[in-house]
């Protein structure tokens, strides 16, 4: 099994891309929209190794970003395992060295995530739960819609790193 040196790196990266997302990523805005860079490395790690591998890292990555967010716990996991299974589906049907299976693994996976966050936060004010309350038409507009777009062009700059990844060896 071939797997290299990214597979076994995944951890600790996505641990430290959580505190960068929480920190230093508020430096990158563009437009007022930051990009989702732990998104970004669970969708490029399910492209590569697959759905399999690409949700259990989206599990843990998801807990790292709820330990250094306000949002309720777990939710930026399921969000994360739901982008990975999304992502995923590009790993062996279609190859990822095609322009157009990473971008729309992203685009996708982006709107999955998002998808899954806000009705997770939909379930739990209709609940009585304390959160955030977030008007679900303003924030696709404003928040969803614009964050695809910046993280599906910082998949296009990625793109010829991504491709001398070596692909995946595992059935």
């Amino acid at each position: 099994m071939n797997r290299g040196a990214l597979y076994y790196l995944m951890v600790p990266l996505l641990l430290l891309l959580c505190l960068l997302q929480s920190t230093a990523a508020a430096r990158m805005k563009i437009a007022g929209v930051k990009p989702e860079l732990v998104l970004l490395m669970v969708v490029i790690g399910a492209l590569v190794y697959g759905a399999r591998p690409g949700v259990v890292w989206a599990f843990v990555a998801g807990v790292g970003m709820d330990i250094f967010s306000g949002g309720p716990f777990g939710a930026s996991s399921l969000a994360l395992m739901a982008s990975a299974l999304v992502a995923g589906l590009g790993h062996r049907p279609f190859s990822r060295f095609n322009i157009f299976v990473p971008l729309a693994a992203t685009a996708l996976g982006t709107l999955a995530y998002a998808g899954v966050y806000l009705a997770i936060l939909t379930v739990l004010e209709v609940a009585g739960a304390p959160t955030l309350r977030v008007p679900i038409d303003d924030a696709i507009r404003d928040i969803v819609l614009p964050v695809t777009l910046y993280n599906t062009a910082i998949m296009l700059l990625l793109l010829p790193l991504l491709n001398r990844l070596p692909e995946s060896q595992d059935l």
